[in-house]
């Protein structure tokens, strides 16, 4: 379960939250309750979540030792491959994920932008947007 709200992910009875710092992502790692991976651009964690129905990637990314943001991919989108995309899906994608945080949110976005939709609360924002350029849609969450 995710709580925009609070900004936390729930995982199997412990949560992450947009606060937490690296112990608790590796201890969290250590449980087998995320993954911690490294790629080109570092080491991140990754989990698996549900939000109404939709199952979400968990990216988590970190600066410092600190959570820098959150990033949650649909895993179900039908946009697979580059021979599934198309600028309508990723407005489909993009309009969905918006409408599942206002939803769990229970107002309208803080600032409408042409590819952006943002929440602010005393945690930080929650930020819906799609990439034109990759055809993705994705939510962030980002620490203040």
């Amino acid at each position: 379960m995710i709580n925009f709200i609070e900004g936390k992910i729930n995982l199997g009875g412990k949560s992450i939250s947009i606060a937490s710092n690296y112990e608790e992502l590796s201890a969290l790692a250590q449980e087998d309750l995320i993954e911690k991976r490294e790629d080109a651009g570092g080491i991140y964690y990754y989990a698996e979540a549900e939000a109404d129905g939709m199952r979400l990637g968990v990216f988590i990314s970190l600066r410092e030792k600190k959570i820098e943001w959150i990033r949650l991919h649909w895993l179900d989108s039908p946009m697979k491959g580059w021979d599934d995309v198309s600028e309508k899906l990723m407005m489909d994608e993009y309009r969905l994920l918006s409408d599942l945080v206002k939803k769990q949110v229970g107002t309208p976005p803080n600032n409408r932008r042409t590819a952006t939709r943002t929440w602010r609360f005393k945690w930080g924002q929650v930020n819906v947007s799609y990439e034109p350029r990759s055809f993705q849609a994705d939510i962030f969450m980002k620490r203040r």
